[in-house]
């Protein structure tokens, strides 16, 4: 039984044009797998540039003193909204640029929740007093509207990983222990500007708690 018919073929010259289009066909085709696959390279890339960048900023001494004093403010403060704004605004502002950079797909928030993401819960409910009146206050409830989101999300992909989704309880349970692990990486900064880390006695090693909340 014949299944193609060769009678007639060519492949070059006249009666070859079918040939010819299919070749360039799969040419085509070929071409736009290869830069498809170089685009989603690219934009991984710049994902992880994008992280990097975030988390050198997010790992700095400066935020770490704006870190310190949002604790310290709530668990001094029978306010849960009374946080000098400060440091509350540059710590909203940091997640309301990551937010908005997830929300609009230009960073994958499983990515994103695999680098540091797990933090953004935490400092959602720490600042989420603040921001409600900041919202009331400009009368405009879409401020931080993108952070917010950002730490639905994280929460969402913390359940899916059988992990407990963190709440007010948790931060107030947490709350002191974190206060003392800033307290101490700010006296660590300060130790290894002033050249005093090698002289310093060694330190016991870290609970996993207390390294857990170091990463946030």
């Amino acid at each position: 039984m014949e299944l193609i018919n060769t009678d007639g073929m060519a492949l070059i010259g006249p009666g070859s044009e079918w040939f010819w289009t299919a070749v360039s066909g799969i040419v085509l085709a070929v071409t736009f797998v290869a830069i498809y696959r170089q685009l989603v390279l690219a934009r991984g890339m710049s994902a992880r540039e994008q992280l990097e960048s975030s988390d050198r900023e997010w790992s700095s001494e400066w935020f770490m003193r704006c870190k310190l004093e949002i604790l310290v403010s709530r668990r001094d403060s029978d306010d849960p909204a009374s946080i000098a704004p400060a440091p509350a605004l540059a710590m909203a502002g940091y997640w309301e640029r990551i937010g908005a950079l997830a929300r609009s797909g230009h960073l994958d928030p499983t990515l994103l929740h695999t680098y540091n993401g797990g933090a953004c819960p935490v400092w959602w409910v720490a600042l989420a007093p603040f921001i409600r009146r900041y919202r009331t206050e400009l009368e405009d409830e879409t401020e931080y509207q993108h952070f917010e989101w950002l730490a639905a999300k994280m929460s969402e992909l913390d359940r899916r990983n059988g992990a407990s989704v963190f709440d007010e309880g948790l931060f107030a349970t947490q709350l002191a222990g974190r206060i003392a692990v800033f307290q101490d990486r700010l006296r660590f900064e300060q130790d290894m500007r002033a050249g005093a880390i090698a002289s310093a006695p060694a330190a016991p090693a870290p609970s996993p708690a207390t390294v857990a909340a170091a990463q946030a």
